[in-house]
């Protein structure tokens, strides 16, 4: 049986020559294999042609079975299956302008948050009231660019008679391409859950063809016969935007079965708040623990399946509290004020609100 694991391990041209010099002294052989013998320049040499080869088996694996390490291997297996990578998506926003009534913003106009992001104008404006309202779309695609409300206040170019910009609204829509892991887990789940039309794999599948689309869970008759709803989230099963809930729709109203009412919407925020009394050591203070617990507890809101009515469970938060660093003990530890469980509806994701550590 082929031990495809072996081609994981990490190996250099230094490793594997000591591997050789090793089986040579092992032979009770008495040869020079001091650096810059005879010897010592032959190994080295077949010890950097072995770890080519090497390196070369490993691309090979990769290939021959796809995994979600492969790259662009993945890309080709998957289009075997009519599959493609979910392309990244341009986020928008709406920006208001004030000043002078009169002034005109031509589009194309450039304007930036505090950290540099840029959004363009789609069209010309012209203030009147004080004000003009008009569509702007980020530079480039990414989620990144989802920015929050106000924080789009900068000009590229001063604007004669044009005073101030804002977004009163965040940005939207915007998506990075799809990562090697998402790509992975849908082709898996193609393959390992048959699509058939109009079956819930089906609306599911459907559903992750969207930018920013990483889940999706399908709930046939959910207002009555006939009726279809498909809950959305993200990559990492988080709520999604307005603007990806639409471009999902549109999707799914292209290839629904006939007959078929189908709604996309997205995943609700069950937002959690954590707080807790503990016994430190070593000199930990709360705040130390209140950002390693977050951490934890993100990865465990992630790593819970999607789409299912498991609670989010005391004891798994409890366990991450005790594994923080200098956490002796705690008490009173209650996630939105209650010391058990928190229950939630298949459409809900867990999303953490705040953690407050006190010491006690």
């Amino acid at each position: 049986m082929l031990d495809f694991s072996v081609f994981h391990t990490e190996v250099t041209p230094e490793t594997i020559k000591a591997e050789l010099v090793n089986r040579l002294t092992a032979a009770g052989l008495d040869i020079d294999t001091r650096e810059g013998s005879y010897t010592d320049l032959i190994y080295s040499e077949a010890a950097y042609q072995i770890y080519k080869a090497w390196q070369q088996f490993r691309v090979l694996l990769a290939a021959a079975v796809p995994g979600p390490d492969s790259g662009p291997y993945l890309d080709l297996f998957a289009g075997q299956y009519g599959m493609e990578r979910t392309p990244a998506s341009t986020a928008h926003v709406t920006l208001t302008f004030t000043g002078q009534d009169g002034a005109v913003i031509p589009a194309g106009t450039v304007c930036l948050t505090a950290s540099g992001l840029r959004f363009s104008t789609d069209l010309e404006a012209t203030i009147a009231d004080g004000t003009a309202t008009v569509s702007a779309t980020a530079e480039a695609a990414g989620e990144v660019y989802n920015v929050d409300a106000g924080s789009v206040t900068r000009f590229l170019v001063t604007i004669p008679g044009v005073e101030g910009v804002t977004n009163a609204g965040p940005g939207e829509g915007g998506a990075d391409a799809e990562s090697d892991s998402s790509f992975y887990e849908r082709i898996f789940t193609r393959l390992s859950k048959p699509v058939a039309s109009g079956n819930v794999y089906y609306y599911e599948q459907l559903a992750r063809q969207t930018p920013g689309v990483g889940q999706a869970k399908t709930i046939p008759l959910w207002d009555g016969p006939g009726t279809v709803k498909v809950v959305l989230a993200s990559a990492d099963k988080q709520p999604v935007d307005e603007l990806i809930v639409t471009q999902a729709q549109q999707i799914l109203d292209e290839g629904r079965v006939i007959g078929a009412d189908v709604t996309a919407v997205s995943a609700q925020a069950l937002e959690i708040t954590v707080t807790a009394t503990c016994t430190l050591d070593g000199g930990v203070q709360a705040d130390a623990v209140e950002t390693q617990l977050s951490g934890l507890l993100r990865e465990m809101f992630e790593a819970m399946e999607f789409g299912t009515d498991d609670p989010v469970r005391f004891n798994q938060v409890a366990l991450r509290l005790l594994s923080c660093d200098g956490v002796v003990d705690y008490t009173n530890l209650q996630l939105n004020g209650q010391a058990s469980n928190l229950s939630k509806t298949v459409e809900q994701v867990p999303v953490l609100h705040t953690v407050t550590i006190t010491q006690g």
